[in-house]
């Protein structure tokens, strides 16, 4: 003969710790926001392409066409920064 034996877990009505985590994470990203610094377009795309290069250039020995497309983008994403 076997038994098996079932325990009951009493309901949570609400998450202990998941507010508290939610509120602290809202507050943090309202103080990121007003401390951030603003950048120009023309500096937000030659930062965003200087990222793009760097990832080209650690494809280059993998998959030099994949770099030569990233290096492409890049110099279009800038140079199309400025028109707008």
């Amino acid at each position: 003969m076997s038994t098996i034996t079932v325990t009951g877990i009493a309901k949570v009505n609400e998450p202990r710790g998941s507010v508290w985590a939610a509120r602290a994470a809202a507050a943090l990203a309202r103080l990121l926001a007003r401390t951030s610094v603003e950048r120009s377009p023309a500096e937000a795309a030659a930062h965003e392409a200087a990222q793009v290069r760097a990832l080209a250039r650690r494809h280059m020995n993998t998959d030099p066409g994949f770099a030569a497309d990233l290096l492409a983008a890049a110099d279009r994403h800038e140079s199309t920064a400025g028109a707008r």
